[in-house]
């Protein structure tokens, strides 16, 4: 059994939750930062702040400076910190791939789902353990034993 973080968009919250009922379902533990089940603080989908930053009105560290952004930032890193495999499902923002990398630099093993939305790349993608199209395909890479 292995502990696995999903690292996605908040967008991808019906795939995380698949994705996570279907490694229970083979005996993994799962971080899903969607359910509230999971997660030691509330949840904070975009919808919650939806003003986006724009350095015209805002200074950066002002404007991050939310308790609840940095519960949930703390959170993620612990669980990350505690995970032995960490999944990215793309498309998804810096804040997904910022998780996902964390995790790398941590030396947990990876797996990037999906693409990039068009237009988009992240060469740093590259360190991944493997890279898949499709949920089915990364569960199968996990249930073989990360060859």
């Amino acid at each position: 059994m292995s502990k696995i973080y999903i690292s996605t968009s908040w967008k991808n919250r019906e795939l995380v939750r698949k994705t996570a009922e279907e490694l229970r379902k083979i005996g993994h533990e799962v971080y899903d930062f969607t359910d509230p089940k999971c997660r030691a603080t509330p949840e904070i989908p975009p919808e919650k702040f939806p003003e986006q930053f724009c350095s015209k009105l805002h200074v950066y560290s002002e404007y991050l400076n939310k308790v609840e952004w940095k519960n949930a930032v703390l959170e993620n890193f612990r669980a990350v910190e505690q995970c032995d495999i960490i999944l990215l499902l793309l498309p998804c923002g810096i804040d997904s791939t910022a998780d996902w990398a964390l995790g790398v630099g941590m030396g947990k093993k990876s797996i990037i789902i999906g693409s990039p939305k068009d237009g988009e790349r992240s060469p740093v993608h590259l360190l991944a353990n493997k890279m898949v199209q499709t949920t089915e395909q990364a569960i199968e890479w996990i249930r073989n034993k990360n060859d």
